[in-house]
């Protein structure tokens, strides 16, 4: 059954070629408020969705290193894919490409303004759904590989695992990515900077995989990772390192300028270097 909540909000627009006219169609989304961390938030309250006030830097992040998207296509066992917490597209548009029917959900209005954008301009088909990876407006089993990508940190884990439980088809698919800075010298030396100029602890995930695993019954296989490093210039380092959400949006103009000199005056070319891993496993039938 499709699940229901409070008062429906317009929130899913379909994409396809222009023969399709570029149809567009209503979906009923909760308006539940989501656990993030200590935080409710819900869809209509766009100021607290701090992705909202990243979405025009978010396209200087670079594409997914091929082999990823490749591999999470090898997992899906049919052509029904969500991609959780879809942001601009870097999963949803690439899988849309090799034929796949991706729904695209993001509680980011803004963000999922431009993976819209981004579809059609690539001619793709693309559902883009305004909703939150914890309460989805798709049927039962209506999906064969569920996807969340560098997404899992802002999620409820409790939650997620039982809506993807929910979606997952028989003999469905689950991919968890998760990604970290990679560790070459210049990564190194920006981390230093990040790391004095926003003091936090590291964030370890192994707890929410643990629990994800036991809320789907849907064990993991041995990791699979995927490096990649992309040169970049000054200015589209600068705006990468404004999409980040502990930095971008939580620094002031000032401190933000301070950040940015010291950055601008490591030496070297800028290449942006990221190790993701792969956590992936499949339903029973």
């Amino acid at each position: 059954m499709r699940r229901t909540g409070n008062p429906p909000a317009a929130g899913f627009s379909f994409f396809g070629p222009p023969s399709d006219c570029w149809i567009f169609t209503q979906a009923v989304v909760p308006r539940v408020a989501v656990s993030l961390g200590r935080r409710k938030v819900g869809l209509d309250d766009p100021k607290r969705w701090v992705f909202n006030r990243m979405a025009d830097v978010y396209d200087a992040r670079p594409a997914y290193p091929l082999g990823l998207i490749d591999a999470l296509a090898a997992l899906a066992p049919g052509r029904r894919v969500g991609d959780l917490g879809a942001g601009i597209g870097h999963v949803a548009l690439p899988l849309a490409q090799r034929g796949f029917d991706v729904s695209a959900i993001e509680p980011a209005q803004a963000m999922l303004d431009r993976l819209r954008a981004r579809a059609r301009e690539g001619r793709l088909r693309v559902h883009a759904i305004h909703a939150a990876a914890e309460a989805v407006p798709l049927d039962d089993a209506s999906l064969d590989l569920a996807v969340a990508a560098d997404a899992l940190h802002f999620l409820d884990a409790e939650l997620v695992a039982q809506e993807i439980a929910r979606l997952l088809a028989p003999k469905g698919a689950l991919a968890i990515v998760t990604c970290e800075i990679g560790k070459t010298p210049f990564m190194r030396s920006l981390v230093e900077i990040i790391e004095g100029a926003v003091p936090r602890r590291p964030r370890n995930l192994e707890q929410n995989l643990i629990q994800v695993s036991a809320i789907t019954g849907i064990r993991f296989a041995p990791q699979r990772r995927f490096h990649d490093e992309t040169p970049v210039d000054s200015d589209t380092l600068e705006r990468i390192l404004r999409s980040i959400s502990f930095i971008g949006p939580a620094m002031n103009p000032a401190r933000f300028a301070a950040f940015r000199a010291r950055v601008h005056a490591l030496p070297g070319r800028p290449t942006w270097a990221r190790t993701f891993t792969l956590h992936a496993g499949r339903r029973r039938g």
